[in-house]
């Protein structure tokens, strides 16, 4: 007969009352004991008060001493202390002390109750004998002198040791047989209990996809039966998971690894996933985003309108937005198709960062362009100075002269232009890393001292700071001369007059610094992102004006980026600018 883990559960409770229920009888037998042993022991003592009641009644006629032996001798055959006391409380002898050592006993618990009832009794822990006693005390009958009461004792000791030792007997008992009773009823429980509590753990991890756990079915009853039909269900559940989980890891890969953002959302415009290009673009994290509405993400509302509007036409939206929260504006190609074709069904969106594309294309225009105007001046200053020359042949020597420099000068523009059109090229084609030291403080010195004749031209003061020594590099001789001219000579030139530029050269940090400080006009914030592209002047008047091809420093940039260095600009208006180039020393760079 097989019996139901119910059953067994109250089986096992069962042993838990008969466990309580033995030790509550055994307590009970125990203090029964414990109290009909002390009954015994008073009436003892009350029977042996009596007797030395009579027994004292001629105490008067016997001096302090005899009486002292009496006792002594007396509790000694009867195994009881004995103590008499005065009426007031005082010992007249004891047969285990010394009375003169005996505090005053008028107030002790049995002394009180003698003097109320004629008998008294207490048991407590007596501080003159160190042990647990019980006491029973009497009034005294002797008439003839100051006894006052006779009070008999014994101890508890034995008493409490016996009761103890019946109580452990008692509890280790009990506990036995309550251990064993639980012990079986555990063990028939758990032979019913185990296979489900192992059942109940295999099924929550199946609720996690650990599917591949199975439950052990060789049991030919219902458990048995469950067990085949978890595992049945198990199989069949991780024939899908798996496919499950490869579509849904190729979608995963394929979205992570795209550029583009993609936004699916419900036909409610709540979003149901986002991946990790979006939320780069809308600046947030997909946990900010899941469940979200469209126009909580983006507070231009644009990706909300688009998808508004593609429900509505029922119908691919496609258009070019900006979405707030960055520096510089940024521009996306936004696409919205609906993933179900019904009214107001499920859509997704993808968007497109174009921001660079358009700068690169605004950059080509604007190269083109300044490159055909830069090309377009000189050439047609030539022309025109030459096409005078050739058509009036009486012009004067001193004209003719005139023409002629402004021929060449033009040419000199022009052929510098085109060196530095040659010159970026090449160092944007240029990619090999650089095998020849290059004492740099030597190069910088050269450059400095060549330009002196230019400063003092325009009365600006030029000086150098540099580290003593050499400072080896490895780089090209000649683009790091050119780098050099090209930050002190722009320093020079931006520089008004009896104004300071500095250049400085040292080590820190396992970088070589160069720094070109001037006092000049300075550069605006707007156009620092921009100083460093090819045409680019922040004044152009000023900027022809001094024969520059507003190419200088996009080739600094260049040098600076081919010796795997860095170039950074500090500047304010009207506060002058700073351009500093750091580059790793060799051992950095190995």
């Amino acid at each position: 007969m097989r019996h139901s883990p119910i059953f067994l559960r109250l089986y096992a409770g069962f042993a838990v009352v008969i466990l309580f229920s033995i030790l509550i009888v055994g307590l009970m037998v125990q203090r029964q004991i414990e109290q009909a042993s002390l009954r015994d022991i008073s009436n003892n003592l009350s029977s042996q008060a009596f007797i030395l009641q009579q027994s004292f009644a001629d105490i008067g006629q016997q001096d302090q001493q005899q009486v002292q032996l009496r006792v002594e001798q007396m509790g000694l055959r009867i195994d009881t202390r004995i103590t008499l006391l005065t009426k007031d409380g005082q010992v007249i002898a004891d047969s285990e002390f010394s009375p003169l050592q005996m505090d005053n006993h008028r107030y002790r618990p049995e002394i009180i109750a003698a003097s109320v009832s004629k008998i008294g009794q207490s048991k407590r822990y007596s501080r003159t004998l160190k042990k647990p006693m019980l006491y029973v005390a009497v009034a005294a009958i002797a008439s003839n002198s100051n006894l006052g009461y006779i009070r008999t004792a014994l101890s508890t000791h034995r008493i409490d040791e016996e009761i103890n030792y019946l109580r452990r007997v008692i509890i280790i008992a009990a506990s036995l047989t309550g251990l064993i009773a639980l012990f079986i009823g555990y063990w028939l429980a758990m032979s019913f209990a185990r296979p489900l509590k192992q059942m109940t753990l295999i099924a929550k991890n199946y609720a996690h996809g650990r599917y591949q756990l199975r439950i052990p079915s060789h049991r030919r009853d219902e458990i048995g039966d469950l067990a085949r039909s978890l595992n049945q269900m198990a199989d069949i559940s991780a024939q899908r998971f798996d496919i499950i989980k490869t579509e849904r890891d190729q979608l995963s890969t394929i979205l992570k690894s795209m550029n583009e953002g993609v936004i699916t959302v419900t036909n409610e415009g709540l979003i149901t996933h986002v991946n990790a290009a979006a939320c780069r673009m809308l600046r947030t994290s997909s946990d900010r985003c899941l469940g979200q509405a469209l126009k909580d993400i983006d507070p231009s509302k644009n990706l909300d309108q688009a998808f508004i509007r593609c429900q509505q036409q029922q119908a691919s939206v496609e258009r070019q937005i900006q979405l707030d929260g960055y520096t510089f504006s940024r521009h996306y190609r936004l696409h919205v198709t609906l993933l179900k074709q019904s009214h107001k069904a499920d859509a997704i969106l993808v968007l497109q960062d174009i921001t660079d594309v358009q700068r690169i294309d605004k950059m080509r225009a604007d190269f083109v362009a300044n490159a055909s105007h830069e090309l377009k001046t000189p050439i047609t200053a030539i022309r025109g100075f030459a096409e005078t020359l050739i058509g009036d042949e009486h012009i004067d020597n001193t004209m003719k002269q005139r023409f002629i420099r402004k021929i060449h000068g033009q040419s000199i523009r022009l052929s510098g232009l085109v060196s530095d059109l040659l010159a970026l090229s090449r160092l944007e084609s240029n990619d090999e890393a650089f095998n020849t030291q290059v004492d740099i403080h030597q190069v910088v010195q050269r450059v400095c001292a060549n330009l002196q004749a230019v400063a003092q031209t325009h009365q600006v003061s030029l000086q150098l700071d540099a580290k003593d020594g050499p400072i080896l590099i490895l780089g090209d001789d000649k683009a790091l001369g050119q780098m050099a001219t090209n930050l002190i000579d722009n320093a020079i030139k931006y520089t008004p007059e009896n104004g300071t530029v500095s250049v400085t050269l040292n080590i820190a940090e396992g970088q070589v610094v160069l720094a070109v400080k001037d006092d000049g006009l300075g550069i605006d914030t707007a156009d620092q992102g921009r100083i460093f592209e090819r045409f680019y002047r922040v004044d152009k008047a000023r900027s022809q004006s001094l024969g520059g091809t507003g190419l200088g420093l996009a080739i600094v940039k260049h040098i600076v980026q081919s010796h795997k260095g860095r170039l950074h600009l500090k500047s304010k208006l009207n506060q002058g600018s700073t351009f500093t180039v750091t580059v790793p020393l060799p051992s950095i760079l190995e």
